[in-house]
């Protein structure tokens, strides 16, 4: 009976690990247009992750957390396999390695409208929000004699812009077309800045080393790299864009 009951265990574990080898788990936090966190997530990374699955040979599964940080957290400890529009840092090479699916979108300073940001320099004095565990751009991530504060995510901040507790965040302009019931973002604007040599051109898949993909790098960054020089990542509208 000791034995039998052993081999049952047995068996069960070998039928969750080929479970787990068949999905491809991702952690997806609130980041408009990009990710938006619903029963099922959407947004423009959403889709190229169900791309991504589909390039793997996995099924898409999702974990959903309140902010980056935390996903980072998961990759750390192979909990997710992969994040989608991760930069690439120093500290997250200890435990990730990329992939690109696409060209990076331009970033923007989300302020109030009486606020000028033209450059880089005027975020000097500024109070700039940004998201736990986010980076844009070495200049920007290394720069301490900025203030920046630590904010729940994009949303929250321009929530606090809003409310006058910062000035400022660092995202798509995008972000201010998401429905307000008040209008609120009306007072906001989107100012374009020269960002510098060092904001990388390209958006990364990152995946955890210590995925559960049953797959190696080498096979894992080549499907990905042919899917991405073949187009595959493209939405609809952008494959629409390039004919015309």
């Amino acid at each position: 009976m000791f034995k039998l009951f052993w081999v049952v265990i047995l068996i069960s574990s070998s039928f969750n690990t080929e479970a787990k080898q068949k999905e491809l788990v991702a952690c997806v936090d609130e980041h408009p247009p990009y990710q938006y966190i619903a029963e099922v997530p959407y947004g423009k990374h959403i889709t190229a992750l169900e791309v991504l699955a589909e390039v793997l040979g996995k099924e898409l599964t999702f974990v959903k957390s309140p902010n980056i940080a935390r996903c980072l957290s998961f990759l750390n400890t192979g909990d997710v396999d992969v994040i989608a529009g991760l930069n690439i840092t120093k500290k997250r090479k200890e435990f990730t390695f990329y992939a690109p699916f696409k060209s990076a979108d331009e970033v923007t300073a989300i302020s109030r409208k009486d606020i000028t940001i033209n450059d880089y320099n005027d975020f000097k004095g500024k109070i700039i929000g940004v998201p736990r565990g986010a980076t844009y751009f070495a200049k920007f991530d290394n720069d301490n004699t900025l203030n920046k504060v630590a904010i729940q995510n994009e949303i929250v901040g321009l929530s606090m812009i809003l409310k006058q507790r910062i000035d400022l965040i660092l995202a798509h302009p995008g972000i201010l077309n998401e429905s307000n019931e008040n209008n609120a973002y009306k007072a906001l604007k989107a100012s374009k800045i020269v960002l510098g040599e060092d904001f990388s051109k390209v958006t990364y898949f990152g995946f955890s080393i210590r995925n559960k993909l049953n797959l190696s790098q080498e096979k894992i960054t080549s499907l990905i790299k042919n899917a991405f020089e073949e187009g595959r990542f493209k939405l609809p509208e952008e494959v629409k864009d390039q004919k015309i």
